[in-house]
């Protein structure tokens, strides 16, 4: 470093870009500062009082949340030392590599960045909830939760998440590896209005102890303002926030990490190059692919007495959710929030009308604030917002919600399914009801990477296109909505850039010095989505239910009668299987063999290649548990109105023992009655998530069959 720089590099911003840029530029033996406009927040600190003035507002008094109005967005981050950290829901999930869409480029799909996740997750130390100490059980909301969809094909879409918490003893304190003191989880489920307890791994006790061990420099209450370049330095203009009146402070570097969030850091790069016009040469992208994440955000009040939902980790569960809509498929999570009982207060304090409130609560809903908790939904909105100055040089966005329909429109649907099963009733914020404008916790994009200057505002590892020195490393570069919470992605993503930026800056062989004590991290959420991926694929154009009952004459003996449901899981694989396989399940009464046992197998509904119009294969075992084998076929042997019927209604079947000799072979003749061809046709029915869906899906079955039946004859 020469004596006009400060530092070798400035880091704008402590969150989860700026963490990893300050611990690894530090690591790698380059001088660093790093700006935060917020406070260090101790132990104790966090604002708990129900008083807007106890430092929960940014703007108010220099306090933990600054929510920012976008016009047609809110977006809500965190400011301090350790940024989204402080308040983050602690969840480390990685996206699913097969729902990334074409805005994704090669460098920041999984398989170049899982061993990056990999890295992250052990300098966060993550691991799924636990038990909770005191009561030796998971907290009831993670039980609601996972008990929510068994019994269902979508059993195993919830999953328990890595979750960035020291778990084990409440009351004893031990370094963690990075030297810094850590408790075990209280489970107060005071995550989201930042940990007082000590137990959550936010940046301020990993990435960045990691980077003051090795010599990085905290400047807290330093607001950037303004980037000037000068050769080959950048200056720095920071305010004070605790002190308006004060002269901007400068710094000098020659190199500049910008992580100071996405609406911040895109604000800041578009007045430098429209207002102040410091960095005229900005690529013209910037701002463009906006995106915030799919966030979509209800409160669920449980009826009757239950137990308390607020204990916990914030998040403690994940369910992956694939739900059709319109003539595409919804991707997204939907994650259990505990709603914090101090801010719950602080609500009931700042609204109106408190005693009304209290009295309908009370009297009329029977509720306990206790028994309230959050759902958030992730989903892939367009991630084409674009990010402006409006006339004062702040951040506005242009956004349009329509693209976002389907997804707004499946997760608002999915609420109500959710109540029922919970028994609760779900509150959309005012902010969507009545403005239908949704507010994000994960802000994304505006700075997307390409090639050159016309194509991104950034290369790959996030050096700013123009401008050699300059980088960015926050959420601004993740290209699109993630579908899970980005934090990780985000970390990751800035691990690879730095291990580039330093090997390009003259150390070829640099690694992060962590690396040898790394070992692959599990990851839960892709057990959910392979799950869900294989049930979209298999109930794709939805699916067909029916019951048919066959019989052999009263009088006739042995006598067979055979009760079976038939299943189509989705209509598209079905058509396109030339078999037209069909699941079957029921049961079967046989003289002397067999009483009222269960039979399952497969129908070939008028398959391709054979002259039968049903070929049926199932298997049931006797009442001495011996495996028997039934099969049978159905034929057409004239589109006479009539033998038509007669052959579709006429099963003519063979049982055998599995094991057994050619002589222990039994045939029947089995037909469907009146009566039971009156409920099977009742009892056709569709299955999709909406009505119209089902009524398309039964529509095309039918129309299969009818047409199948009338072109199928026996020669």
């Amino acid at each position: 470093m020469t004596d006009q720089f400060d530092a070798d590099a400035i880091v704008v911003g402590s969150g989860f870009g700026g963490a990893v840029a300050a611990a690894r530029l530090a690591q790698a033996g380059f001088s660093v500062i790093v700006l935060e406009r917020g406070r260090r927040w101790k132990l104790g600190d966090f604002p708990r009082a129900p008083e807007l003035t106890d430092g929960w507002l940014w703007d108010l008094d220099r306090g933990l949340y600054d929510i920012r109005w976008l016009d047609n967005m809110g977006s809500v981050q965190a400011a301090g030392w350790g940024g989204g950290s402080l308040v983050y829901a602690n969840v480390f999930a990685r996206p699913f590599g097969q729902a990334l869409g074409e805005q994704w480029p090669a460098h920041l799909r999984r398989e170049e960045l899982d061993p990056y996740y990999d890295l992250a997750a052990h300098m966060m130390g993550v691991s799924p909830v636990g038990n909770d100490p005191r009561t030796g059980k998971v907290p009831p909301r993670t039980e609601l939760m996972e008990g929510l969809l068994k019994g269902t094909d979508k059993d195993e879409a919830t999953v328990r998440p890595n979750l960035a918490v020291t778990f084990g003893d409440p009351d004893t304190w031990r370094p963690n590896v990075h030297g810094a003191p850590r408790r075990g989880c209280a489970f107060v489920g005071e995550c989201v209005i930042g940990c007082n307890h000590g137990a959550k791994n936010t940046l301020d006790y990993t990435y960045l102890t990691a980077a003051e061990n090795a010599g990085a420099r905290a400047v807290t209450d330093a607001q950037v303002k303004r980037i000037e370049r000068h050769g080959d330095s950048y200056t720095v203009y920071a305010s004070t926030p605790s002190d308006p009146d004060a002269a901007l402070r400068t710094w000098v570097a020659p190199k500049v990490v910008l992580a100071a969030g996405a609406v911040a850091t895109n604000e800041l790069l578009l007045r430098s190059r429209d207002v102040h016009r410091t960095l005229p040469g900005l690529s013209q992208q910037l701002g463009k692919g906006f995106s915030g994440n799919g966030d979509f955000l209800t409160l669920a009040e449980l009826r009757g007495k239950r137990p308390d939902m607020t204990t916990g980790p914030t998040i403690t569960t994940n369910a992956v959710l694939d739900v059709p809509e319109g003539r595409r498929s919804v991707w997204y999570q939907v994650q259990d929030g505990a709603f914090p009982p101090p801010l719950n207060a602080l609500f009931d304090t700042v609204l109106p009308g408190r005693k009304v409130r209290d009295w309908w609560q009370r009297s009329v809903r029977h509720t306990d604030p206790r028994q309230t908790f959050t759902v958030l939904a992730m989903g892939k909105d367009s991630g084409k917002g674009t990010l402006r100055l409006d006339a004062r040089g702040e951040a506005t966005l242009a956004w349009n919600n329509r693209w976002q329909a389907q997804l707004y429109k499946s997760q608002t649907r999915v609420g109500p399914a959710i109540a029922q099963l919970l028994d609760a009733r779900l509150y959309n914020p005012f902010t969507w009801s009545l403005l239908r404008r949704t507010i994000t916790v994960h802000a994304l994009g505006g700075v997307r990477s390409g090639s050159d200057v016309a194509t991104g505002v950034v290369d790959e590892a996030g050096e700013v296109h123009g401008y050699p020195g300059l980088f960015v490393m926050d959420g601004s570069v993740i290209p699109a909505a993630t579908g899970v919470n980005p934090s990780a992605t985000i970390l990751a993503a800035a691990e690879r850039s730095m291990e580039t930026i330093i090997r390009r800056s003259g150390r070829p062989e640099w690694r992060a010095p962590e690396w040898d004590s790394v070992v692959p991290a599990d990851v839960p959420e892709d057990s959910a989505y392979l799950s869900q991926s294989k049930l979209h694929a298999a109930t794709k154009g939805d699916g067909i239910v029916f019951e048919e009952q066959m019989a052999t004459h009263v009088r006739e003996h042995p006598r067979m009668v055979l009760s079976l449901r038939a299943e189509i899981p989705g209509l598209d694989p079905f058509l396109a299987d030339e078999a037209h396989t069909v699941s079957m399940r029921g049961m079967v009464d046989i003289d002397d063999v067999a009483t009222h046992v269960e039979i399952s197998g497969t129908l070939s509904l008028f398959p391709q290649g054979r002259h039968e119009a049903m070929v049926y294969a199932l298997r049931f075992q006797d009442d001495q548990g011996r495996p028997w084998q039934l099969s049978g076929t159905k034929t057409v042997r004239s589109r006479n109105p009539v033998d038509l019927l007669a052959g579709l209604t006429t099963l003519r079947t063979e049982i055998s023992p599995v094991d057994g000799e050619p002589g222990e072979v039994q045939r029947f003749v089995l037909t469907i009655g009146t009566r039971d061809l009156v409920r099977l046709g009742t009892s056709m029915s569709g299955r999709g998530f909406t009505r119209t869906r089902r009524l398309n899906a039964l529509t095309r079955f039918v129309s299969f069959f009818t047409t199948s039946a009338l072109q199928r004859r026996t020669p």
